[in-house]
């Protein structure tokens, strides 16, 4: 399977029947909706300068910021395992979803975070020091080198994400394997994945820039642009992953 029949198989996914793709994810696009709503009301910061500058000075806001992201991850994670199950066809025979399936996931999820979380502190940390080391005496970065930097590094972690994350649409089912099965199941499309990594990784930082181009100075106007834009990305990756997941297990989707 190439990099192209990949991305076209998980184009298709979302494009063949889009109602029937609304209908299937509704449940969690209304839970995200509420989410972004509430947010945009109660901690605008969130949506406006993101989590990592919003304001905590007060516990009361702390403990508000910290129940909106929560409620957000749960959304988006009940919007993976709805369509995972959804594009497999395997919403009747699978195991029903239940908190403990639902927990699972998450669980998978923050093992998959935590991978990619090293791989980036292992990038991160020796760009930087070669960034310092060569900017002693010298101008700063362009922005071209820093945007090629910021795609290098997606390229790398979309691509180690694939590689893994085969565990995810088996945990939506309920049929859970191990990581190790999942880098062994990808090694024969390694290739291909970086193919597929290139262009997602495009996608979001195309995405990105026009977010950030557009500027946008009302948190319920960027929450409006940004939320359909994250659950396309959403979807497209499930999809790829359904895709991957299929061909291994001969599902027909």
């Amino acid at each position: 399977m190439t990099a192209v029949s990949l991305m076209q198989q998980a184009v298709n996914l979302l494009t063949r029947a889009p109602l029937k793709t609304l209908k299937v994810v509704a449940p969690a696009l209304v839970m995200m909706a509420g989410v972004g709503t509430f947010a945009s009301l109660t901690a605008p910061d969130l949506l406006s300068s993101g989590p990592s500058k919003a304001d905590l000075t007060g516990f009361g806001t702390s403990i508000t910021t910290i129940g909106i992201l929560t409620a957000f991850v749960l959304s988006y994670a009940m919007l993976a395992i709805l369509w995972h199950r959804h594009t497999l066809c395997d919403a009747h025979t699978a195991k029903p979803i239940t908190l403990p399936l639902l927990l699972k996931y998450l669980w998978h999820v923050l093992a998959l975070a935590l991978i990619q979380l090293g791989v980036s502190l292992a990038l991160v940390i020796p760009l930087m020091i070669v960034s310092h080391n060569g900017s002693i005496g010298a101008a700063a970065p362009s922005l071209v080198s820093v945007m090629l930097s910021t795609f290098i590094m997606q390229l790398v972690l979309l691509w180690l994400s694939l590689r893994l994350s085969l565990i995810l649409p088996a945990a939506a089912l309920g049929k859970p394997i191990r990581m190790l099965h999942s880098w062994q199941y990808t090694r024969p499309v390694a290739r291909s994945l970086w193919g597929v990594a290139a262009a997602l990784a495009l996608a979001n930082s195309l995405f990105a820039g026009l977010i950030t181009l557009l500027d946008f100075a009302s948190p319920g106007h960027r929450l409006a642009i940004e939320l359909p834009i994250y659950v396309l990305e959403g979807l497209l990756i499930f999809s790829v992953l359904t895709a991957l997941y299929a061909m291994q297990t001969k599902k027909s989707i």
